[in-house]
């Protein structure tokens, strides 16, 4: 039986409930290797143990570096790129990397599609996705804004039997056994600052997300990106948070965990993760060949004529599939769609001019449209997705038209007949 601590006294992940779990799954499987001369098991652990405490090295470097700063690590952050971050000789360094790294093409996108996963957070993408393009474009203020509002509403739907808002959340109540935003000065420390009371004007650079000031006016020199980049930051470790926390109130009895199961868990998402890292590794951006595609980019092709081909026959219902549903839309309502966009202006002919990938997971085409009295050139972007959100070429998926109500039409006065 695992002795918990108490989560305030929690100060590193390798204090959690999940990793501990694991080591002693460790333990176990360096006893069956030793009793059975199975030295590849011991060497397997071996390999697992490595990986665990340099994750836990990871974390604990984190917090070393910027834990006082109030940033919060989450698990949507990109292990990698961390690495590059805690390599840093100072806290301004890292600060500047972490910054740096929110604005790379996809971060954001990639972790507000992740989002989907939370019921109440997908009303609040369609925000979330104007605040990303508000700070990628320097609007910081605004990106500041929408986090906030975005977090606040999310708590306080996502407990419906408690109806309580992010900013109505004591410092203790964003504790949990095992969440890894909750170690260090994570989320717990951060909330006091978010809470924070402002009775006075103050217009001197603020540099934390304190909510409090900014959303009632008390605090007005928060246009800047280390505020807006913490309010990301903090974002996804409260929605880390309430993930743990919706855990714990669905199963309040302490469940047996099997270690062999807890390791064979993590042994497949080590092989997923490093076959994923093999791809990637190799995938370049490029131009797809129309005359002889290779074959993920043949499927791109196939998918994008699907579009295409529904398009022309009017076929609504084939149409609404061909679109991006990230907020799980009942595909009724989206043919509706379809038709209300679509039937205004019926596809006579097409050509494929040109289709650009420039990510796994991402095309850019462009396409010549000709309708019964107009014909354009659109600019349609595509991306392929499965159920869990966004998949490369190599992970089951289907290729969707993101912006579909937008992308086809954009230019369709520019060249009228």
């Amino acid at each position: 039986m695992i002795n918990e601590p108490d989560p305030k006294e929690i100060g590193s992940i390798s204090s959690l409930p999940s990793f501990r779990e694991m080591k002693q799954g460790l333990d176990a499987m360096r006893v069956f290797g030793a009793l059975f001369n199975k030295k590849d098991v011991q060497k397997e652990a071996d390999i697992i143990e490595t990986e665990m405490n340099a994750l836990s090295g990871l974390i604990d470097g984190y917090y070393e570096l910027l834990g006082s700063r109030n940033w919060i690590f989450s698990d949507y952050l990109s292990l990698e790129k961390m690495e590059t971050v805690i390599d840093s000789s100072t806290p301004e360094e890292a600060e500047k990397k972490l910054i740096d790294y929110f604005k790379e093409d996809e971060v954001l996108d990639t972790a507000i599609m992740r989002l989907n996963k939370f019921p109440d957070m997908r009303p609040r993408i369609p925000l979330l996705k104007k605040a990303k393009q508000d700070f990628l474009e320097g609007r910081y203020y605004s990106s500041v804004l929408v986090t906030i509002s975005v977090m606040d509403g999310f708590v306080n739907d996502a407990f419906k039997e408690e109806r309580k808002g992010l900013h109505a959340r004591t410092e203790d109540e964003m504790h949990t056994d095992d969440c890894v935003a909750t170690v260090f000065n994570g989320l717990p420390s951060v909330q006091g600052v978010f809470r924070k009371s402002f009775h006075k004007l103050n217009d001197e650079p603020i540099f934390d997300v304190y909510r409090n000031g900014i959303m009632h006016g008390m605090l007005t020199n928060y246009d800047n990106d280390v505020v807006a980049s913490k309010a990301w930051c903090m974002l996804f470790a409260v929605c880390d948070w309430v993930e743990s926390r919706r855990k714990e109130m669905e199963q309040p009895e302490p469940a047996k965990v099997n270690p062999f199961e807890v390791l064979n868990a993590y042994a497949e998402n080590k092989r997923k993760r490093v076959e994923f890292d093999k791809h990637f590794e190799k995938w370049k951006k490029h131009d797809i060949d129309l005359d002889a595609p290779t074959e993920p980019d043949r499927e791109v092709l196939e998918d994008i004529k699907d579009y295409l081909e529904s398009w022309r026959n009017k076929n609504y219902g084939d149409l609404a599939n061909c679109f991006h549903n990230s907020l799980h839309t009942a595909i009724r309502k989206l043919a509706g769609e379809a038709r209300e966009f679509y039937s205004e202006h019926p596809l006579k002919d097409y050509k494929i001019i040109e289709v650009i990938r420039s990510a796994p997971a991402k095309a850019e085409s462009i396409v010549r449209i000709e309708s019964d009295n107009k014909s354009w050139t659109a600019s349609i972007c595509f991306v392929r997705q499965n159920d869990n959100g966004p998949a490369a070429e190599w992970e089951e998926g289907k290729w969707k038209v993101v912006y579909y109500a937008i992308d086809p039409f954009r230019d369709i006065d520019g060249d009228a007949r």
